[in-house]
């Protein structure tokens, strides 16, 4: 019997465009069924790479036929003394820049120079022109606006805050896309305790629990203004990171992208809570929502360790992190059910996978990123 690695070399297709091994639509028995996707190419739409890991991010990707991988913000440095912003992205942009036809990079504010500089708010939107003439394909904003960030005065800064709009202006100008990640896990805006079905990410994250109505906003609050923004500036292409911030509800999620044709997703860091939704209305939103969505993992190439979407940070072996790819594999083009999901930190529970038809995969893996991203100048 032909091995894994041995049919992906000479049928020249990618770890993803493989049958996983003979995956039924009903199991686990074998099968002969192959699912291929357009090339067996994959864009991940949401990775992390820190200038000393470009290496080792290059050769996960290359071992699971990752052609391009989306940077989705400009962060760096050692745990526990991470930066972002300018340090972060220049650092970044450069130690990538050999690798333009596989890497592409977020610009990041720093959210804490709006509470140390008077004049951040007018100097932003040149520090985003900046980033963009060096090499930035789009803006990505950190969870910290509409939670933590605060105006020099103190005052907490709302997504939807006028003082930013001419930061939106400026990338509908320089015709890039403009991703937030918005509030986190329904669960982490619940009580802190070992009630919650996050407890094993939150006690070793605490620093995420928005559970404190005193300091934190509701997180329905949250989704709210940053709809207010997607809906005012109506030309200018958002993408709204980890199923929009609320994997929890598809319901929801596709009403905003009923509502807001300007809006796109990444499934980063979600397979765990899509999984949990009955098969059927997985694939039914993934149909819908075809030309709307784009595959994202969260991998994490940081200084001293790796994360894969969740959970410790360690060093992952090849192995490790194909079984990490392989798992999302199986959850887009099998109906097999109740597996482990890539990341159990989340939740200890199984999922079912959706099946998507190859029209849908190649959309999901391959042609949206390529769309949103403009990435076809650095693809072809």
């Amino acid at each position: 019997m032909i091995n894994r690695r041995d049919f992906i070399r000479k049928t020249g297709m990618g770890a993803a465009a493989i049958s996983l091994a003979g995956l039924t639509d009903c199991g686990t028995s074998p099968a002969k069924q192959e699912i291929r996707m357009t090339g067996g190419k994959v864009i991940d739409a949401h990775i992390h790479v820190t200038p000393v890991k470009v290496k080792k991010a290059l050769e996960v990707m290359d071992d699971n036929s990752v052609r391009y991988g989306v940077v989705i913000a400009s962060i760096s440095g050692d745990d526990p003394n991470q930066y972002v912003g300018d340090k972060a992205f220049y650092e970044i942009i450069e130690a990538i820049k050999p690798f333009k036809n596989r890497l592409g990079l977020h610009y990041t504010y720093d959210w804490d120079l709006a509470g140390t500089d008077p004049d951040f708010f007018k100097k932003a939107p040149d520090m985003l022109e900046k980033a963009v003439n060096a090499g930035a394909i789009a803006l990505k904003n950190l969870k910290q606006l509409g939670l933590t960030a605060r105006d020099h005065e103190g005052k907490l800064i709302s997504i939807d805050d006028p003082r930013l709009f001419p930061i939106w202006e400026r990338a509908e100008k320089l015709a890039i896309p403009v991703a937030f990640h918005t509030a986190d896990p329904v669960a982490f805006f619940k009580p802190w305790n070992s009630e919650n079905e996050r407890w094993d990410e939150l006690k070793l994250h605490p620093e995420w629990s928005f559970a404190d109505q005193s300091k934190y906003p509701p997180i329905e609050k949250l989704f709210e203004q940053a709809c207010n923004v997607y809906r005012k500036f109506k030309n200018l292409q958002f993408v709204s990171v980890h199923v929009g911030g609320y994997s929890e509800n598809l319901k929801e999620v596709g009403r905003w992208l009923d509502e807001i044709p300007n809006l796109a997703l990444d499934t980063a860091a979600r397979i765990g809570e899509l999984g949990k939704h009955p098969a059927s209305e997985g694939h039914d939103f993934f149909t819908k929502y075809q030309d709307r969505i784009m595959f994202g993992t969260d991998l994490a190439f940081w200084n001293g360790c790796d994360v894969q979407g969740a959970g410790p940070c360690k060093d992952f072996t090849l192995e490790e992190d194909r079984k990490f790819y392989d798992i999302h594999w199986r959850y887009f083009q099998t109906k097999d059910i109740q597996f482990d999901h890539p990341t159990p930190i989340q939740g200890n529970w199984k999922i079912d996978g959706i099946g998507l038809e190859p029209e849908v995969l190649s959309k999901v893996y391959w042609d949206n990123a390529l769309r949103i991203y403009k990435l076809d100048r650095v693809l072809g």
